[in-house]
């Protein structure tokens, strides 16, 4: 392959966040935490935490819990970030790290399906996060596959500057089950932070916005038709 067709090709993938930076700009760091809802019941409001900073259960702080609970219960994860002195000045991504293939209580791993919500948050772990209003549908991405370690990164810049705008305190994210299975497997996250670019090593982890799908498409073609000229 002609090498400035290839220094074209890497050029193009990491403007549009296929290559990973190692050198991301971090924006701020996330206050992690998990929420379940009622013991024994469909109550869909959250009722306790399963990982907090008191230490809920013996579990470590800072984990986002996603899944079911032996039948009794739904967790969701989720974590804010303060927007005091930040501004709505370029890309936003949610990253965040898979920190276990299982549950905080070897509920057993799996593939299921995690949906990804803007809420408005308030620097703060509260019960009531786990049914707070989203203000945004951030995307989806499967857990088959997932290992320990891999990295998941979401375009959040909307979002972002929306909550910016309206001024909010803070910017909730919160990863919940696509379809409500109690008994199902679960997964938990951490290290979750905003950046400045994509930092995704899995598959289907990322989704850009609908345009630079289309414009990827275009730039793409048009440097393999140019690289079949050059040949």
């Amino acid at each position: 392959m002609n090498s400035k067709f290839k220094v074209g090709m890497a050029a193009l993938a990491l403007a549009f966040g296929l290559v990973t930076n190692a050198q991301a700009d971090l924006i701020t760091n996330g206050f992690t935490f998990s929420v379940a809802d009622d013991f024994g019941g469909p109550s869909f409001i959250g009722t306790h935490y399963h990982s907090n900073t008191g230490g809920a259960f013996g579990n470590p702080a800072g984990k986002a819990e996603v899944g079911g609970f032996f039948g009794t219960e739904e967790v969701r994860g989720l974590s804010e970030y303060n927007l005091a002195g930040l501004s709505a000045t370029g890309p936003a991504f949610v990253t965040f790290n898979v920190y276990l293939d299982n549950g905080l209580f070897s509920q057993g791993g799996g593939p299921f399906l995690i949906d990804v919500y803007a809420y408005a948050g308030n620097n703060a772990e509260d019960l009531s996060d786990w049914e707070a209003a989203s203000t945004a549908f951030i995307g989806s991405f499967s857990t088959a596959g997932l290992a320990v370690g891999a990295i998941i990164s979401f375009d959040v810049n909307s979002a972002f500057d929306a909550a910016l705008l309206d001024g909010a305190s803070s910017f909730g994210i919160r990863l919940q089950q696509n379809v409500r299975n109690i008994s199902g497997p679960a997964y938990t996250f951490d290290n979750f932070r905003l950046t400045t670019d994509n930092l995704c090593t899995g598959t289907g982890c990322f989704v850009p916005e609908p345009g630079s799908v289309a414009l990827l498409g275009l730039g793409l073609a048009g440097l393999a038709f140019a690289g079949r000229r050059r040949r």
